[in-house]
């Protein structure tokens, strides 16, 4: 009978350590809407075509998180218009740098390969970065809450 009941205390605890498991972390959608990025960017002008997610930073390798308000990481494969590119050269101070790493269901459409010019934009309630290539419409955008 002991024997037993140390059975099913210990069944017990097992159930309740794997119930108290932080669940497995959300994939998130990717998303077309250009109002939220053109929101996140008003200096890149007209986004005429966009794919983007924006996803919650922090516990998805199993750590606990922290109690208290999330980061959240705004990223977007656009499509400008033909004088943006140019204009955000001519506005911000841009680098020779690398893209960041993409949510992985951005990746695939993302051109690899690409001489990417990363241009700090100015910060907002988020830090925001704009990645362009010159002679291109197509950039990165990327703003994250601190």
């Amino acid at each position: 009978m002991r024997t037993m009941g140390k059975m099913l205390g210990s069944t017990a605890a097992v159930v309740l350590i794997a119930a108290c498991a932080p669940p497995p972390p959300e994939v998130p959608p990717v998303l077309t809407d250009p109002a939220p990025v053109a929101e996140t960017f008003p200096e890149v002008g007209e986004i005429a075509e966009v794919s983007w997610v924006d996803e919650k930073m922090g516990g998805p390798d199993g750590r606990l998180e922290a109690p208290g308000p999330s980061d959240f990481r705004l990223t977007a494969l656009v499509k400008l218009g033909p004088e943006a590119v140019p204009k955000v050269l001519s506005s911000y101070k841009c680098s020779q740098g690398e893209l960041p790493d993409t949510p992985e269901r951005l990746k695939p459409l993302i051109p690899a390969k690409v001489s990417w010019l990363s241009c700090e934009l100015p910060m907002t309630t988020r830090s925001r970065t704009v990645y362009v290539v010159p002679g291109s419409e197509q950039a990165v955008l990327i703003a994250q809450t601190m």
